[in-house]
């Protein structure tokens, strides 16, 4: 973190130097930029949706394992050894099969939600560069690596206008680009 300060200290006071020209910074908050855009708002939604459905389906899994070991608890006891066993091994067996589920349902959620993101983030990169490049800023800079910044130099409205405005058609960050 202390070399990501340096870097940016020595971009504000060297460029001015060599360039002889005024320093513009802007700042972007990332995350209010994903979360306050359209396509992030359809993607939370889609998220949301997928999330919902995937959780009912563990929890049929997960009540269908409850069941079995409650009733092995109940009839373990009335059962001869071998089908006690056999039931014993079938309810370790779904009960692995549920805890499997359970992880990859984790890892695949946080996978969907980083592609989600990182489609949203690109797309953001664009007119984030378009700006500087228009506005002729020398440094645009994310917002959540300073504790204050002036709010006059926060472009995060303006990117997120912009953003809305060419992918409004597109669900998620999907489509083709009007410019």
């Amino acid at each position: 973190m202390k070399k990501y300060y340096a870097v940016v200290l020595l971009a504000i006071f060297a460029l001015p130097v060599a360039a002889q020209e005024k320093v513009k910074i802007g700042f972007i908050d990332i995350q209010k930029a994903i979360t306050t855009s359209e396509a992030g708002k359809r993607a939370k939604e889609k998220f949301a949706a997928q999330l919902k459905k995937a959780e009912e389906d563990l929890l049929k899994e997960k009540q269908g394992v409850e069941r079995m070991k409650s009733d092995l608890e109940k009839k373990g006891l009335l059962l001869k050894e071998e089908e006690r066993r056999n039931l014993e091994r079938e309810f370790q067996r779904r009960y692995m099969g549920y805890q499997r589920s359970t992880r990859d349902f984790q890892e695949e959620l946080r996978q969907r939600e980083g592609e989600m993101t990182a489609e949203i983030l690109k797309d953001l990169e664009g007119i984030v560069t378009g700006i500087g490049k228009k506005e002729k800023f020398t440094l645009i800079l994310e917002r959540s690596q300073f504790l204050y910044s002036d709010q006059g130099i926060d472009i995060t409205d303006k990117v997120i206008e912009l953003y809305n405005g060419r992918y409004q058609g597109r669900p998620g960050g999907k489509g083709s680009e009007t410019k």
